[in-house]
């Protein structure tokens, strides 16, 4: 879930209504995890078991499993039958299997380069404890500071 609260932080554009995910992405996916999964492993509620444990309409659930889907979080596979009705062949659905990705292999890549600003963290806390270490350069410190995302990015042509 974590992951998946960074990946919508992550996506986030100024004066939109959340990321990749939204809420409702969010709450269907903790939804899925948390309630989703039977006594026996297989995770396979169905569309308005969805809408009603989260609290959402069903086409809310439906787009929330869709921007799941696109992000690369999980898939889903239609599971049903071929039934003959009047003589005529037909699909016939009756339950959806939810599987999950693990993070590691989703659109983001927040996990890469959280162990990144770890590192260089400790790296930091380290130099910090030796007792004679010097202090950071003030340019090498914004930079830190604009990589990790504490302070916004100089925009283009400023000096």
């Amino acid at each position: 879930m974590e992951a998946a609260r960074r990946l919508e932080r992550q996506t986030h554009q100024p004066g939109m209504h959340g990321g990749a995910l939204r809420r409702s992405g969010i709450l269907v996916l903790w939804t899925l995890l948390y309630r989703g999964p039977s006594k026996h492993g297989v995770c396979d509620p169905s569309l308005g078991q969805l809408a009603a444990w989260s609290g959402c309409a069903r086409s809310t659930v439906q787009l929330a499993i869709c921007r799941l889907e696109a992000a690369g979080i999980m898939g889903h596979v239609r599971r049903g039958l071929v039934v003959a009705v009047r003589g005529v062949a037909r699909w016939c659905q009756w339950t959806s299997a939810y599987l999950f990705a693990t993070p590691s292999l989703w659109t983001s890549d927040t996990d890469s380069r959280s162990a990144e600003v770890s590192d260089e963290k400790n790296k930091l806390v380290d130099k910090g404890r030796g007792g004679g270490s010097r202090p950071i350069e003030e340019a090498k410190m914004a930079a830190l500071a604009q990589k990790w995302g504490l302070v916004a990015p100089a925009p283009e042509g400023a000096a």
